[in-house]
This record gives structure tokens, C-alpha cells and sequence, in this order.
């Protein structure tokens, strides 16, 4: 397993760049259900594949930790994604940008094209993610907390098997409509993706970006889609919550993209 997560990850290493698995055991890792929002996307692209979901719910919220704990927190993440996948992936930005090694494939926010009118671009992200990434931008907003509000809201309103997230629209009021008039809008956490709706009615018609379509290609380099049916295995690090992020899943799911 080691071998092929670091095949995965060394991507100079042209040797391998035709190596394709016939079957793959893909992990990831984040601190609650934004990582779901990358698990939807690669069971659709790469289904028949296998999946394992180390949910760190014992550490959630990053935001309080700091730098030297979250590092700590993160590599020890990787080595369990090691012994029970193939190709591990760090489907959170905070965890991605604070990790220094190249054995895990990592979800970070795209920066804006060379020559783009930076005024019609904005990041939105966590923390350690927005001092990663924001000298690529002009407009970054402070979305501190967001990541936090929207696991609450998942948590009630998937009972009820919906992602409703409108309870948040006055706290993105508050942290995004100063950025009314860009185009394309960054989202910088896994999370974030779930309120993609309601940050559109705050922002009107804009554009959105993340970092899925790396991962897509990283993965895409050695793994392929299969006709058999993907085992999805959950282990939580605090209490087990398999329940509701199965059925979030099955919801993300459902909808169309």
C-alpha cells in the first residue's frame, strides 16, 4: 500500500506515469463532512474503485489548533490512510496547506490565471489556508467560522434528508456581500461547496472553483473507473457519526451537479 501512495504522489517520477491499477483502495482524510464533497466527485468519476473516510471528528475544528499541533494532527492522519488505502488524499485545504510532504495527494484552492483581473476574484477559506494562498488575491474574505455553522446545519437538516443551508445566509451576508461584482469566486474549503447556492444569492451569478479538479488529476494518472460497485469504509476518530454522513452522502449524491 505504501509503495502505491507514494507512486501516487511522486508525480516527477515519469516511470509511472502510465501505471494504471486495475483496482484501487482510494482514502481520505479531512476533520468532518466537507471531505464529502471530494468523495462524491471521485466515486462518480472513478466508481467500482474502493474508499476509505477517516473523518477526524475528535480534532474538529482545525481553526482552534495551531500550526505545530495541526502538523501533528495531519501526519499521523497520512500514516493511517497509509495502511488502509492506496492513494491517500488530504480532501481538506487546511490539512493540505499546512502538510510539507509530497506522500499524499492534497486539495489546494486554484489561483487565478496570469493576467486575470484579480477584482473579479475572491477566496473564500479557512485560516491557514487564506495565508497559503492569499497573495494570489486581491479579495479574500473572512470566513472563519463557516466551515463550523455549516457542519451544524448538515447535522440537523439531513435528518430530514436536505443540505438546507439558508440559516446562513446572514452570516455570509455579512462576510461576502462587500465582494458583490466579482465573477468567480475560489472555495477554499471542502466545506464550503455546500452552500454554493446561498453564496449565489448573496453574490449573484458567479463562478465557482476549487481544488477537486487536481485531485481528479493526480488520481486520474494511476486509477480508473471500474464496473464493479465501491465499498465505502468510515472510521471516525472520535464518536462514530457513520449514520449521518452516510446519508449526507446519499444526498450529495442524489443531487445533480
Amino acid at each position: 500500500m505504501l509503495e502505491k501512495a507514494t507512486i501516487a504522489n511522486s508525480l516527477s517520477k515519469t516511470h509511472f506515469s502510465s501505471y494504471i491499477d486495475d483496482m484501487a483502495t482510494i482514502g481520505l482524510y479531512d476533520s468532518g463532512i466537507g471531505g464529502l464533497t471530494t468523495l462524491k466527485i471521485l466515486l462518480e468519476k472513478f466508481k467500482g474503485n474502493d474508499f476509505f473516510y477517516l473523518a477526524d471528528n475528535a480534532s474538529h475544528p482545525f481553526g482552534t489548533k495551531s500550526a505545530k499541533d495541526l502538523e501533528e494532527i495531519v501526519s499521523s492522519a497520512v500514516a493511517t490512510l497509509k495502511n488502509n488505502c492506496d492513494y491517500p488524499v488530504l480532501a481538506c485545504n487546511t490539512a493540505s496547506s499546512i502538510y510539507k510532504d509530497n506522500d499524499a495527494i492534497k486539495l489546494l484552492p486554484p489561483l487565478p490565471p496570469k493576467n486575470a483581473d484579480l477584482n473579479e476574484w475572491l477566496l473564500m477559506a479557512t485560516d491557514l489556508t487564506r495565508e497559503s494562498a492569499s497573495k494570489a488575491f486581491k479579495n479574500v474574505a473572512e470566513t472563519s467560522d463557516l466551515a463550523s455553522m455549516i457542519e451544524v446545519q448538515a447535522s440537523i437538516n439531513s435528518k430530514q434528508g436536505t443540505l438546507d443551508m439558508r440559516a446562513l445566509l446572514p452570516y455570509l451576508a455579512n462576510s461576502v456581500f462587500k465582494f458583490k461584482g466579482v465573477k468567480n469566486v475560489v472555495l477554499g474549503c471542502s466545506h464550503y461547496p455546500l452552500c454554493k447556492k446561498e453564496i449565489s444569492k448573496i453574490l449573484g451569478d458567479v463562478r465557482f472553483f476549487d481544488g477537486n479538479e487536481i485531485v481528479l488529476n493526480a488520481l486520474g494518472k494511476y486509477v480508473s473507473p471500474l464496473n464493479d460497485e465501491s465499498k465505502i469504509t468510515f472510521r471516525f476518530t472520535g464518536g462514530n457519526e457513520e449514520k449521518k454522513y452516510r446519508k449526507i452522502l446519499s444526498i450529495l449524491l442524489a443531487e445533480q451537479n
